[in-house]
Order: structure tokens, then sequence, then C-alpha cells
């Protein structure tokens, strides 16, 4: 009885934010009726719980002025949170939310913030440190102060001092003791979900942080994949001055977007006539086998290598992209388009056709466009 009242006070502004102006009147009928307890004597039982409450002073039981049998309302006083929470034997929602509060409190002055980011910590601490003190909203972070939220708290400021670039299964043993905990692209939105997966939630938190300067795991150096491209063809780069031949490599290579930036504009050369990009990576080995002279470039959603070869290759090159004919696959397209800034033109992509996959289409021959006509 004691904990359906609290959950019902839990859903009223005094319960939220420890503001409120008026008692919590619960309709007597109602609250029965949510307890299963209409009539007979899961009725009777419930009711001698609730005078056993008002004995206590918890509560106070309003019955109708004719017929004291007949029980109207059960009122819960403001003053009475303590007083309820304690016979529960559990945290009011007022020490909830001093407890969060001094969660992150006593994360804005830690110390492992780098200089340039300690401002912008301090802030955001601040900012939180009010909002959980008036119940105002901390997603993503949970409203019970605990061994999750330290958890972030925790992480938080060594990802705003990480250093360098590494893939995301070494830092999260570094950072974590799990190689695993980083790893995941998604997370869960719902305030309360903070343990499982984690990236999604760190990337909304760094932004919130930074003002939008660091924006996921990657903005900090830590990376789900190498960031490289897969191509294969008739393309030459320069490196400190010595010209590096690709297309003479039977098969495809991976380049880093490292090595991409360090060849200026006039350091590229192609002697295909069209760049091809191939979303699949099965499809884009059997198209690399044929020798064809084209410039192949496998990508899906294309990665920051992807875009920075694209724009330094020549833009005289016909552009092609070959993908699944669902909605993903014309989506790729679209953003390979806006990312790129290169007019790419769908091959072989028919909105609607069954099955969709690439592979479908069978094995490709020689001489372009692969496929038949």
């Amino acid at each position: 009885v004691l904990e359906a009242l609290a959950e019902k006070y839990e859903s009223t502004p005094a319960g939220r934010t420890g503001v409120g102006a008026r008692d919590l009147l619960v309709d007597a009928e109602k609250f029965l009726a949510s307890l299963d307890a209409r009539d007979g004597r899961r009725r009777a039982e419930i009711e001698q719980e609730l005078e056993a409450a008002e004995r206590a002073g918890l509560l106070r039981l309003e019955r109708h002025p004719r017929d004291p049998a007949i029980l109207l309302q059960v009122r819960l006083p403001l003053g009475s949170e303590g007083a309820l929470y304690g016979r529960l034997g559990r945290p009011s929602p007022a020490e909830l939310r001093t407890g969060l509060a001094a969660q992150f409190a006593t994360a804005a002055t830690d110390a492992r913030v780098p200089v340039i980011w300690k401002a912008d910590w301090e802030r955001w601490c601040r900012g939180m440190e009010s909002a959980a003190a008036c119940g105002g909203p901390v997603i993503p972070f949970d409203r019970t102060p605990g061994a999750a939220n330290a958890e972030i708290l925790d992480l938080l400021p060594r990802l705003l001092a990480w250093e360098g670039e590494s893939l995301v299964r070494f830092a999260s043993c570094l950072l974590c003791g799990d190689s695993k905990r980083l790893e995941s692209l998604a997370a869960p939105e719902k305030e309360g979900e903070l343990s499982g997966q984690l990236r999604g939630k760190l990337g909304r938190l760094l932004a919130d942080i930074t003002g939008g300067k660091l924006r996921c795991l990657d903005d900090v150096g830590i990376l789900p994949n190498p960031r490289f491209v897969l191509l294969h063809g008739p393309l030459r780069m320069r490196l400190d001055g010595q010209w590096l031949n690709l297309g003479l490599l039977h098969g495809p290579v991976r380049v880093s977007l490292a090595d991409i930036r360090r060849a200026g504009p006039e350091d590229w050369a192609c002697d295909a006539r069209r760049c091809l990009t191939v979303e699949n990576e099965t499809t884009f080995h059997e198209l690399a086998k044929l020798q064809s002279g084209e410039l192949l470039i496998q990508t899906s959603f294309p990665g920051s290598a992807t875009v920075a070869l694209i724009r330094s290759l020549p833009a005289t090159l016909e552009w092609w992209h070959f993908g699944d004919s669902d909605p993903a696959g014309f989506e790729i397209l679209r953003v390979l388009r806006e990312k790129t800034g290169r007019d790419f033109r769908p091959l072989h992509m028919e909105a609607g056709r069954v099955p969709y996959e690439q592979e479908s289409l069978g094995r490709p021959r020689r001489e372009w466009p692969f496929y038949g006509e």
C-alpha cells in the first residue's frame, strides 16, 4: 500500500522537484481498484493497512461525513515524505536528488580534466548538479546516484584527456578493463539504462560538455576501425617526392587516411576513365579480380578516408556507385554525393528490385558495365 502511494507521490511536482503547493489526494475507490481490492477480504486488508498508516501519522483518510464507513480519499500531506520513505526503508526523492547533485559536484573538481576542457567541464557539471537538485532532466544519467553514474563520471575526464589514435577495443581495455565496453555504436536512450552499450551516450555527453567540438569517440581518437580506404585500379600517388604506382598491384590495397593527407592535390594521377564505388566488399573483390582498368573503391556509408581520397582524385573521372537496390543502398548513394561533392550515378541499381542484393546479379564479366545491360 505504502509503495503504491509512494509511486503516485513520485509523479507529483513535489515528488519530482521537492516543490509543491498541495497535498497528494488519491481517490479511494480508484486506489483500491488499482490494488485489485474493490471488495471482499482483499479490500478489508488494504483498508486496515491504510488505517494503520493513518495512526502512524503517515497519511490521512477522508471519509463520507454522514457515513464514516465510506472511504472517499487518501491524503498524503506534503511534509510526510521523510516519514513515508523511512517506513519503506529506502531513500526519499529528496535524498536521491541530493545524492545525485553531490555526484556531479564532486565530478566538477576532477583534476584529470585537461586545461583546454576544464572550464567547459566545470560548467557542465554545475549545470547537471543544478538540474539534479531540482529534479530537472539528467538524461542519460540514472536519477538514483550509484555505480552506473559513477562509471560515466569517472570515464568522461579520461576521454577528454585521451591522446593519439587507438582502436576502440584497445582503448576500452585501458579505460574500462573490458575490451568490448566501448565498442557498440548504438546505445539505449531511456533514462536509467546507463549500463550496457555506451558509445552513443558518450558521444552525446561529449558534445554537451564541449559545445559540439567533440561529438563522438572518433573525435577524441578512439576509432571503431582504422581510417583507410580499400581500392583497386590504376592509381598513382606521390609521397615525399616519390611516385607510388598502386596499379601494379594485382589485388586490392588499403590506403590510410594519414597517407592520403600526405599527398597534395598535384600528387595524384589516375589512368582510369571511371571511378566506381562498390557497396559490398564481396562484390568489390569479384570486380577487382577482373583487372578491368577501372578504379574501384569499396564503401558503404563513406568514411573520412574514402571522402578524402575521392576529393583528391581528378574531377574529370566519371563517377558511378554500385550498391544494393534497397532504401539503404540509395541512401548510401545520396550521402556519397553529399559528402564528396561528386555527381555519382547509380550502376545496376533499380528501386524495388527483388532480390535487392548486388550478389544476386551473378558473376561479373570483365567489360564495363560488368553485368548485363
